[in-house]
């Protein structure tokens, strides 16, 4: 990998490139970005035409995924249109060659509010796990697509799952299946005690952001 910057670029001069796979190598130049935030889409393709399942904001922590929510938060809220439309056209392609089943499209979202796509995954990925999860916990409830977050936590001290259970009850954190919202624990305790995969269900993103502070707070999680 070789960084070039734009003087580089403009002045117009000959840029000696190593060749990358064999003698017909080809480099792949892609402008620098100031990313504000990683979103997707994800869609599926059936039968009965091609049709987006629901967008959101990934997050991550140098580079690395740590979590999801759904949907795009008031940030990047105004690229949910475009992102929806990509996909249903490339999910028009995948199904003119005979593909049927779920994909997701990936894209940059630059300080400006520009979205760039990335890449597409032809393929069931990580995110869509959570969203059956949450799907199935509010079928029936009042909100028919409610606001949704993945991520995950380290609490200061190692923790059973009895105790962290009790705390989010006694919170009235712990998810209730009446209200079709709150905390869910999806991933039992895990081996060290503290790393805790969760993911927070209510019925807007306000609501999940709030919630989240408050199971911060309560599993006084590292960086709270």
């Amino acid at each position: 990998m070789r960084f070039v910057s734009r003087d580089e670029l403009r002045s117009g001069a000959g840029l000696p490139l190593d060749t990358v796979g064999g003698p017909e190598g080809l480099w792949v130049v892609e402008e620098h970005l100031d990313v504000a935030e990683s979103v997707s889409v994800q869609v599926e393709v059936s039968a009965s035409g091609t049709r987006a399942l629901f967008s959101g904001a990934m997050r991550t922590a140098q580079g690395s995924f740590t979590g999801y929510a759904s949907p795009l938060p008031p940030s990047c809220a105004h690229v949910a249109g475009e992102l929806e439309e990509w996909g249903t056209a490339l999910g028009r392609h995948l199904a003119d060659h005979g593909y049927a089943g779920p994909f997701g499209l990936d894209a940059l979202v630059d300080t400006d509010g520009v979205a760039y796509a990335s890449e597409s995954n032809i393929r069931r990925t990580a995110t869509t796990t959570p969203h059956a999860m949450v799907t199935r916990l509010t079928e029936g409830s009042a909100d028919a697509q409610p606001a949704w977050s993945v991520s995950k936590g380290w609490t200061r001290t190692p923790m059973d799952f009895d105790d962290v259970l009790a705390r989010l009850r006694a919170s009235r954190l712990a998810f209730d299946p009446d209200r079709g919202e709150g905390v869910v624990l999806y991933a039992d305790a895990p081996p060290d005690g503290r790393s805790w995969r969760y993911v927070v269900i209510a019925g807007s993103a306000g609501d999940v952001e709030e919630q989240e502070s408050a199971l911060t707070e309560i599993l006084e999680f590292e960086g709270g």
